[in-house]
């Protein structure tokens, strides 16, 4: 047997490794955060194909590729369906939009609007309004740089269905092999460490359906309360692309707004001026999000993972302005799982007792030891 490394040795190479993480992170972003998703989604769907092969009796791996070629297949199909429409559709869509901005440009850009009693004058800004005509923006470059970005992401998507299916199917040996790293000793810490981890973010995504379904409800009822048709589709359009932060409510702020100002209110009140109405509509988005962002995002995660209010605001605004969308879905899981982690090392270090009551057992994972109540050795079924 060769000899131990001293002390000194074994701290250069774990610095030497965690310096090498950190780098292929950073250089391999894109592909982390494919891989990041990949296992995301394995996460999210690991239940349902747990449940389905207990159900069927099939082996996981049948389970797992039925899944995927059901999927597969119905993307195929609408892409059959669908694709000899696309140019079409595509060239009337621009047709109406260039219809749509020179409506805009004549009635409300040619001459002061009244809006109860106040004045606007926009006919200095009509310069400045882009042009929807097809020569000014469709060219060999932007064309290009399309293609180029479509491949990019179909590649990322590739990698994604990968990953998912590789962790769907040996989600459960992946485990054991990471628990097999362990020191011996340490075992039943690492059950609980995964046990709290899989809580946070099992409480995120409850914490995110409640906000889909408050703001989808807020957003329906007040549509309709001041008469704009489609209420309905709005508020769920609302509540399904809530998920995306920012984007998703501005994109169908956006389109509401459009169907305000020119399809007018089914309630007298507001038709006294179609941009008055499209101004209403979309400050009861504001008003939404507003309160969503505010109040409601940062309580509802605060109370599922377990993080203060202030700092799920703060890590959310943060994330949004530095790293983008993707990083501000996932910021808050992944700051209460830093914390489950830093919270046990900080316990281990000044020799405290790491463990709590302070997380109620709501779904138990199979070789995930129970908190308090369980002894070594015990196993609870999965989720």
């Amino acid at each position: 047997m060769s000899n131990s490394w001293s002390r000194p040795t074994r701290y250069l190479v774990l610095i030497m490794m965690l310096t090498a993480s950190v780098s292929f992170i950073i250089y391999a972003r894109e592909l982390v955060e494919s891989l990041a998703i990949g296992a995301l989604l394995a996460f999210f769907l690991n239940p349902l194909v747990t449940l389905v092969n207990r159900r069927i009796h099939l082996s996981r791996f049948w389970i797992v590729l039925i899944v995927y070629i059901v999927s597969l297949g119905s993307i195929i199909t609408l892409a059959i369906v669908f694709a000899p429409v696309i140019p079409e559709q595509a060239s009337n869509l621009t047709a109406q939009l260039q219809t749509m901005s020179e409506e805009i440009q004549a009635e409300y850009f040619t001459a002061p609007i009244d809006i109860m009693g106040f004045t606007l004058d926009l006919s200095s800004y009509r310069s400045e309004i882009p042009s929807l005509d097809p020569e000014t923006w469709v060219n060999p470059d932007i064309i290009l740089s399309a293609v180029q970005a479509t491949s990019t992401n179909i590649g990322w998507f590739a990698v994604i269905l990968v990953t998912t299916f590789y962790l769907l199917q040996d989600w459960e040996k992946l485990k054991a092999w990471l628990f097999a790293l362990v020191p011996n000793g340490y075992s039943d810490d690492a059950n609980r460490l995964y046990y709290e981890i899989q809580n946070v973010w099992n409480g995120y995504f409850r914490g995110q359906f409640r906000l889909s379904i408050v703001v989808g409800l807020l957003t329906g009822i007040g549509l309709a309360g001041v008469g704009l048709p489609g209420a309905v589709i709005f508020g769920i359009a609302a509540g399904i692309l809530d998920v995306i932060l920012s984007i998703g409510p501005i994109m169908v702020a956006a389109v509401a707004g459009m169907v305000a100002l020119f399809s007018g209110s089914n309630i007298e009140f507001f038709n006294s001026s179609p941009l008055f109405f499209a101004v209403v509509v979309i400050g009861i988005f504001l008003v939404i999000q507003g309160i969503e962002n505010l109040w409601l995002r940062p309580r509802i995660m605060s109370n599922n993972v377990n993080i203060h209010p202030a700092i799920v605001f703060i890590a959310i605004v943060a994330s949004l302005a530095l790293a983008g969308v993707l990083t501000a879905l996932f910021i808050v899981p992944v700051l209460a799982s830093i914390g489950v982690i830093g919270r046990y090392l900080y316990s281990r270090v000044f020799e405290l007792e790491p463990w709590s009551d302070r997380v109620k057992q709501t779904s138990p994972s199979r070789h995930i030891v129970a908190p308090a109540e369980s002894t070594a050795g015990e196993e609870v079924s999965a989720s």
